[in-house]
């Protein structure tokens, strides 16, 4: 009898552990951190002149949910893109500016924004772009147009939008995690960019990369037809609205929880 009442005992701890809960991110809170640069298209032969086509990739140091160890790959002895394990891609899009007296004002239009998981593998660097677009898609934002305001150097963006797909995925302790029940809400983005300075050599000339094609094994992989210069943008998402009504609030789930 004490044998069945400890199993009973053991098996209601484990399915107690199994459905443990954690609540979504606030609504306002921050939600993620993000490390990006937006590749401008240029040509790949003199004059090297500007297509008005780009694209943007970033990884994220900091994820509401995610213990911090699990951004980046086991055993890194840094903590940047060259280890990360979430990225993201933008779509390839059509700039254009406006100019307002002594403000510039470059858009951004609706855009999708696809995020990867690769527990095993990093970019390079940030002239690998293939390596943002590796491993399993996790989750998929529409954002709408954003408008990049600069001013002495200095450029200030916002934008937002929903998740329009979502796929849990697996942290390497057996924890299950889905960026939709994480941050029902979307994400809104606020972000400070340098466009006014390309990243540049130690000999101060552009690092171009050749964005022409892709190798990327994932389904529509992005590329942009023509190469193209890097400028640094940073900042942090947040969940910017409640969950819709009935919806699970569970943002992490165990192995053995129903999808």
């Amino acid at each position: 009898m004490k044998k069945q009442t400890a199993l009973l005992t053991f098996v209601v701890a484990s399915i107690g552990c199994a459905n443990a809960q954690v609540t979504p991110v606030p609504v306002g809170a921050m939600s993620q951190a993000i490390v990006a640069r937006i590749y401008l298209g240029i040509g790949c032969t003199p004059p090297f002149a500007q297509t008005g086509y780009g694209t943007a990739a970033l990884y994220v140091p900091y994820m509401e949910g995610i213990p911090d160890k699990f951004l980046f790959r086991p055993g890194a002895t840094v903590q940047d893109v060259t280890t990360s394990t979430i990225t993201g891609v933008f779509q390839k899009i059509q700039l254009k500016q406006t100019q307002n007296g002594t403000i510039t004002n470059t858009f951004l239009p609706t855009n999708v924004v696809k995020y990867y998981y690769h527990p095993d593998s990093s970019p390079k660097d940030w002239t690998d772009f293939d390596g943002f677009q590796q491993g399993k898609l996790i989750g998929t934002y529409y954002v709408h147009t954003e408008m990049f305001s600069t001013v002495n150097n200095v450029t200030l963006g916002v934008t937002s939008g929903p998740f329009i797909q979502s796929a849990p995925f697996n942290l390497p302790d057996g924890t299950k995690i889905n960026l939709s029940k994480l941050t029902p809400g979307g994400i809104t983005v606020t972000t400070i960019a340098d466009l006014a300075n390309f990243i540049a050599n130690p000999d101060h000339s552009p690092v171009v990369v050749n964005l022409n094609s892709t190798s990327s094994a994932v389904a529509a992989p992005v590329s942009i037809g023509s190469c193209a210069v890097m400028f640094p943008f940073s900042g942090t998402g947040t969940n910017p609205a409640a969950p819709p009504k009935g919806s699970a609030a569970n943002a992490r789930e165990s192995d053995t929880s129903p999808e």
